[in-house]
């Protein structure tokens, strides 16, 4: 069997405090950030369960119109996905986070709690993984007491030998629930499930028979139960296994039902004896419906034990890590260096954004009236030069985003996480939130979302404080642009590799902090399982890259440009002098940025450089160290400008450099010292996280964790941008 399990550091989860947490946000907990499609027309639609990793996702795109994300390590998906089926738009299939069984659901199978207990749903699908069959039935049974399982998927069947199980025998002992086997990535059976998923019924749900005693309370409180979609025995069965969610279903919503049951209940606990029975029926379908345990005859595929060869090489310290780093390295020049995505991103941006657009545009109106030069230079620089910028790392993003998925899909995260885990538990995290931590160099908003993936509220907490500290894609882009102008091209990227190296290492020194100050006396455990390697699904890559690139350009063309255009007008309403002045600037033929003092006498020159530069001065803006005499304000008052007003999203730290700093952008080197640089990057890499990521900061922890996070990050970047500024201003001068 593949499910080969790590538990490092264990504790008893506390089921009780998850539930109260979740009792507080579930409301915020559910139908976050999923895809979802208009279901108008829709007639029917099914959940789909799963356990982590068995190819729920994989199924799900090809079954439906939508896309989930997916990886090769369990718990990636962390919300709900809803997709209409291909061969039926009328019905709708809706992806759920994977868990192992329905009795306790823990902090990130809260989504999917919510969604079957309160059965806005027409049926469930179960699908289980070939070679993880035996640790998947559980579900299976759970979902068949619940009377509504109308088809069993058995997904990844080449995986295993064929005739290694009896699907018709499987079928009798399930009720005869319609049993399909697929090989998801490959499209196989997809055609066979679909159809089964729309027209076969749902089968009864008493499946497995307990001791008399348990039964006869099962009789007594399916009598005092209200008749529902779901059947009376699952939640029977699941009160006596002490389901918290339920109980509190219960408790809202059927006052006097709830006394009447706890009265028959009491204090009674048959979780262990439930279990225990659905084992022995477990282990006897087994037997008599696979070759599992038949030792004439293999089960696995001989590539499958291979490949567990191949992992005691790879999950060797002395290997794994430096081949972890090199492969980071690797990954980093692909995207960044001067002869890939760098190149290509170069190429975009001067050649055909500005040679060819910017500057045809600018000799268009450089005979224009005052006005209309003032009007043309709104468009044209503060709108579609902006725009073209952050556009022009559409090549960075895309190799960035391949490479990153490919990692997800082929089992590396899950082997990462194993060998860096005893490292990490000194940080006060476990090797499953090295997913969340890489997951952030993306982007930080789904990497917050799967700290609910945690197995401790200490280590979901952490994870949600220290992952914003992680440089994501938009704060990458910035260090290319700002690189390429302090530093040689051929090594701009190293600099960023670097940067990058630094922002994962302050994250961890971040999680030592917050766990020694926030949860000195509390535990955490790892429990990870070890994923088959698996070839990467180039078709769902790339969907999944095309899907990521849509909402970069979508923020591209609303935030970024929208928060450019107030930025130009601040910089260009000039309430200390006349209106004739305010296009008082270098002839636009010349492709010149505005006249200093137009800027300066700016409502945003105004306020920056009459009182917030001083706040940055210390840490290095306007080159403090050459001596109070030498500051150079302009300098100090531009940066602080271009780094507040880029809270929104980062990207917009690279329009402002080109508004702010006059001439061609290329200027910015001449005028910004290496230290003064230097101290800019540190403060882009700490600096508050943009809007969306403090967003779901704030949902996912609550106030408390949102101003944490808040503070931490304004002091930290503070300190470490001064601490940068003072030790390169002395290291220059030494030199």
């Amino acid at each position: 069997m593949s499910g080969n399990t790590k538990t490092i550091n264990s504790s008893k989860i506390d089921n009780h405090a998850l539930f109260d947490e979740w009792h507080k946000e579930h409301h915020q907990a559910t139908h976050i950030h999923g895809e979802h499609v208009n279901l108008k027309g829709v007639e029917k639609s099914f959940l789909l369960l799963g356990t982590p990793n068995v190819g729920k996702s994989t199924f799900f795109n090809k079954t439906t119109t939508a896309t989930a994300e997916v990886s090769n390590v369990d718990r990636m998906t962390v919300r709900d996905t809803i997709g209409k089926f291909r061969s039926n738009k009328k019905y709708a299939l809706i992806d759920l986070p994977g868990l192992y069984n329905l009795s306790h659901p823990i902090d990130e199978e809260k989504v999917v709690a919510h969604e079957i207990y309160h059965e806005h749903f027409n049926g469930i699908t179960n699908i289980i993984g070939a070679q993880s069959i035996e640790r998947d039935l559980l579900l299976t049974l759970q979902c068949v007491e619940t009377g509504l399982l109308n088809t069993l998927v058995i997904n990844m069947i080449d995986e295993i030998n064929q005739e290694a199980i009896n699907y018709h025998k499987l079928s009798k002992y399930l009720n005869n629930v319609c049993v399909v086997s697929t090989q998801a990535n490959r499209s196989k059976g997809i055609k066979h499930a679909e159809h089964s998923i729309i027209n076969n019924k749902c089968v009864e749900s008493f499946v497995v028979r307990y001791s008399e005693t348990i039964e006869t309370y099962i009789r007594k409180i399916e009598n005092l139960l209200p008749k529902r979609k779901i059947s009376n025995r699952f939640y029977a069965i699941m009160l006596l296994e002490g389901n918290e969610h339920i109980k509190f279903e219960l408790q809202i919503h059927y006052q006097d039902v709830w006394k009447k049951i706890n009265k028959v209940i009491g204090d009674k606990n048959f979780y262990n004896e439930i279990n225990e029975t659905k084992k022995l029926y477990i282990k006897k379908i087994i037997k008599s419906c696979t070759n599992i345990y038949n030792s004439k005859k293999e089960f696995l595929k001989k590539s499958k034990h291979n490949q567990h060869k191949t992992d005691r090489i790879f999950l060797n310290k002395w290997i794994g890590i430096p081949l972890f780093l090199l492969l980071m390295v690797v990954i980093y020049f692909l995207s960044f260096s001067p002869w890939t995505g760098g190149g290509l991103q170069k190429l975009l941006q001067d050649s055909l954004f500005g040679n060819l657009i910017i500057d045809n545009i600018h000799k268009t109106y450089s005979g224009a009236t005052a006005i209309g030069q003032w009007a043309s230079g709104m468009f044209v620089d503060g709108i579609l030069n902006g725009f073209f910028t952050v556009i022009s790392f559409i090549p960075v993003i895309v190799i960035l985003f391949i490479c990153v998925n490919i990692i997800n899909q082929v089992g590396i995260m899950s082997r990462i996480s194993v060998l860096l885990d005893n490292a990490l538990d000194k940080f006060g995290i476990s090797g499953r939130s090295v997913v969340n931590l890489l997951t952030g160099f993306g982007c930080s908003v789904p990497a917050v979302m799967m700290a609910r993936s945690s197995s401790s509220k200490k280590e979901r907490i952490i994870s949600i404080l220290i992952t914003p500290f992680v440089s994501c894609s938009a704060r990458v882009i910035v260090f290319s642009f700002i690189c390429s102008l302090l530093f040689a091209s051929s090594y701009s990227w190293v600099i960023m590799i670097l940067l990058t190296i630094s922002s994962g290492l302050i994250a961890l020194l971040m999680g030592l902090f917050f766990s020694k100050t926030l949860f000195r006396k509390t535990k955490s455990f790892f429990l990870v399982e070890m994923v088959d390697w698996r070839k990467p699904d180039f078709i769902v890559i790339f969907k999944s890259v095309w899907l990521q690139l849509k909402e970069f350009v979508k923020k591209a063309a609303l935030i970024i440009v929208g928060v450019t255009f107030v930025i130009w007008l601040l910089l260009h309403i000039c309430p200390s002098l006349p209106f004739s002045q305010w296009h008082d600037q270098y002839p636009i033929s010349d492709n010149s940025q505005w006249n200093e003092r137009v800027i300066e006498n700016s409502l945003l020159g105004y306020s920056c450089k009459y009182c917030l530069q001083y706040l940055f001065i210390p840490i290095g803006f306007g080159n403090v160290g050459g001596g109070i005499g030498s500051i150079n304000q302009g300098n100090a008052w531009k940066l602080t400008a271009s780094l507040l007003s880029a809270l929104p999203a980062k990207e917009i730290a690279i329009t402002n450099i080109q508004m702010l700093f006059p001439g061609n952008p290329s200027s910015f080197s001449s005028l910004i010292t290496i230290p003064e640089g230097l101290s800019y990057l540190t403060m882009i890499m700490l600096f508050i996280p943009c809007s969306a990521t403090l967003s779901v900061v704030r949902k996912e922890g609550g106030s408390k964790i949102f101003w944490i996070q808040f503070a931490t990050s304004i002091w930290l970047a503070y300190v470490l941008s001064g601490i940068v500024y003072w030790t390169a201003f002395g290291i220059s001068a030494l030199i």
